[in-house]
């Protein structure tokens, strides 16, 4: 519950809908006791002219009250003597009259505490909704490879929609049920006190079943969440790669994985729904029998005429009255159970560290001019983990081309990644210019950066807002120079709204070479001066390949590049190869130095690559020799002629 009451605490922010919605519940909870009231003392003087007379507790509690208020006891004298003076029907007219104006109040009231509550609900889940997701942005990046996608998802959309429940007008009209149980109690109390310590014996039997169901729904709420965030996992991920399961022929295994998800959430919220329907008959059935007991008990003196069937009638209209608050006890309770479990899950997230801030008091970074260096840099995703980059110490001078190769897990993207600071070194650090990267801003360190990466990231937005990208005040002149510097302009053009077409979720309308193109256009248009390659040629073929390759020469140029290398033959021209073992920088030089040793692990990964290629044919000659055959089959063609030659038709 602490956690429940420290979500509470957030819709404090919008006390005036608070304080609203409360007037609006003592308003409604004043006219429906209003209501009944007018009805119950005044029923015998309307019906069989019985004269209106106030039971002693209410006159030992005016006696009370007059101290406070002079007078009091004799205005309700002189208002009782007017009513038993008063003509039945108008006095009947008056009753009625009375009943309608309370109705309506009590109904704009109502309105009133429902919509006011809906916004405070509403704010609080936008409002939580939103923090979560600035949160998210915050998070280390190996907080997202440890948590599932779908789980995110479900806390950020399910979760908050369970946790806006609890702030719902549903909520609130329980909550003004309840809130009328100590007026009934009190009346109860006032007109019958021994009965009603009798009727109070029952209170156990009737708040048991409704903490231990309520118990119960909280963790079946909670395993439910968890049902949620992995349909919604398995959704991301079969949607994502709908073509790999297609291709292996995997249809069927999908759908069984799907059902029998959706199967174990129909269970849980079936076995959740039949404990929160079973309240309701039980509390009525507990309280029923309570009000029964006492009944049998009351009646008695009533039948040997020692007490009156109003005041009878009054106490067990209260008792009675009774039992619509403790069903929304019981829902009260149940939402605040499933709410607990979401609010649990949700500060779970809010409550991960942010491990990666800004320093106080970070400056902004100048403009690269002279050098990047690794001092002793050791990097660990964990602190009790054996650390994927280990002592490494490296210069790179502005302007330079660095290629960076080695085996795969050699933690080639960990280091290029350490440079935006995505992760933070563990010991050692990094300067620009001199200037550590850790005291300086986010904002000024990642804007000097570009970033192209095997795994093209676009967005489902239009080709010109995935160039500019988060930029609106880019002029389309600029957007196009730097399509055409990225051999996407042909293209672009050719798509049914050119730049203005919608590209798809990841960009699926365009080909590889085409995402590639525009993710390099990205990069052109940002003009960074360092720029990050990740191997941003491969899975590509030729003709994409030579375009993207033309699009990346005009991108490196006059930049320091950090440019990962599986194919050696993508970066034989750097300025310098890094190459990296286990963590290790063990060879750094031109190709031709890192050639020439015969020893060195550039030398085998060289040989490894190139040994069946030898006796090949280079995949250039065969693109040369495919293009002449077309341009002989397209001569063939031309002098064919247009019309088959008349035939001979002689003997």
């Amino acid at each position: 519950m602490r956690q429940f009451f420290r979500f509470l605490r957030n819709a404090l922010r919008y006390k005036p809908w608070l304080l609203l919605a409360l007037i609006s519940i003592l308003g409604v909870s004043t006219f429906e006791l209003g209501s009944m009231g007018t009805i119950l003392p005044f029923f015998g003087k309307v019906v069989t002219n019985e004269l209106v007379r106030l039971p002693q507790p209410v006159i030992t509690a005016l006696d009370k009250f007059s101290v406070l208020i002079p007078n009091l006891r004799t205005r309700v004298d002189h208002l009782v003597d007017q009513i038993n003076h008063a003509d039945r029907r108008k006095l009947l007219i008056a009753i009625a009259v009375f009943l309608v104006t309370a109705t309506f109040l009590k109904g704009l009231f109502d309105f009133t505490m429902k919509v006011s509550m809906e916004i405070v609900a509403q704010n609080v889940m936008r409002d939580f909704m939103s923090r979560m997701y600035r949160h998210l942005q915050q998070l280390p990046i190996q907080y997202f490879s440890k948590t599932r996608t779908g789980e995110l998802v479900s806390r950020i959309t399910s979760d908050v929609h369970l946790v806006q429940a609890a702030l719902s007008a549903q909520f609130v009209d329980c909550l003004a049920e309840a809130a009328r149980l100590p007026i009934y109690m009190a009346v109860a109390l006032f007109w019958n006190w021994k009965m009603s310590l009798l009727a109070a014996i029952g209170l156990p039997l009737l708040m048991g079943p409704i903490v231990h169901i309520g118990q119960r729904v909280r963790r079946l709420s909670k395993k439910t969440q968890e049902k949620v965030a992995d349909i919604i996992s398995l959704l991301t991920e079969t949607i994502i790669g709908i073509r790999i399961v297609r291709a292996f022929n995997m249809e069927q295994y999908e759908i069984d994985r799907f059902e029998k998800l959706a199967n174990r959430f129909r269970s849980l919220r079936i076995s959740s729904i039949r404990r929160e329907a079973a309240i309701s008959p039980l509390t009525e059935l507990v309280g029923v029998t309570i009000l029964v007991l006492v009944a049998l008990n009351l009646f008695l003196p009533v039948l040997e005429g020692r007490e009156k069937l109003n005041n009878v009638a009054m106490f067990c209209g209260a008792l009675l009255l009774m039992l619509k608050p403790f069903r929304s006890i019981a829902k009260l309770n149940n939402i605040v159970q499933r709410a607990s479990a979401a609010i649990r899950r949700i500060y779970t997230l809010l409550d991960t560290p942010i491990t990666i801030k800004e320093a106080p008091g970070a400056i902004s970074l100048p403009p690269l001019q002279h050098e990047i260096r690794f001092e002793h840099v050791y990097f660990a995703y964990e602190p009790d983990a054996p650390p994927v980059i280990k002592d490494l110490n490296l210069t790179v001078h502005a302007g330079e081309f660095i290629a960076i190769v080695g085996p795969s897990g050699s933690g080639k993207t960990t280091l290029v990644n350490l440079i935006p600071r995505f992760y933070e070194v563990t010991s050692g650090a990094i300067l620009i210019d001199g200037v550590d990267i850790r005291d300086v801003t986010f904002s000024s360190l990642r804007q000097q950066i570009g970033m192209v990466t095997q795994e093209t990231v676009l967005f489902n937005d239009t080709v010109r807002n995935n160039i500019a990208y988060g930029r609106a005040d880019i002029p389309l002149e600029q957007i196009v120079a730097a399509a055409q510097a990225a051999n996407a302009d042909a293209f672009i053009r050719e798509l049914p709204q050119g730049y203005d077409t919608l590209i798809g979720e990841h960009g699926v309308r365009l080909s590889g070479g085409q995402r590639q193109r525009l993710a390099i256009a990205r990069a052109i248009l940002k003009n960074p001066r360092i720029l990050i390659l990740d191997e941003a040629t491969s899975s590509l073929d030729t003709e994409s390949e030579r375009l993207v390759q033309e699009a990346i020469d005009r991108l490196v140029a006059n930049r320091t590049v950090f440019a990962i290398a599986h194919r050696l033959s993508t970066v034989q021209h750097a300025d310098r190869i890094l190459v990296l073992h286990d963590g290790e920088a063990v060879q750094i030089g031109s190709h031709d130095a890192l050639i020439a040793d015969e020893d060195g692990l550039y030398k085998k990964l060289h040989d490894l690559q190139f040994r069946d290629t030898t006796h090949s044919i280079p995949s250039g000659f065969l693109d040369f020799i495919k293009m002449k055959i077309r341009q002989a089959r397209d001569r063939r063609a031309q002098r064919a002629p247009s019309s088959p030659p008349p035939r001979n038709n002689k003997p």
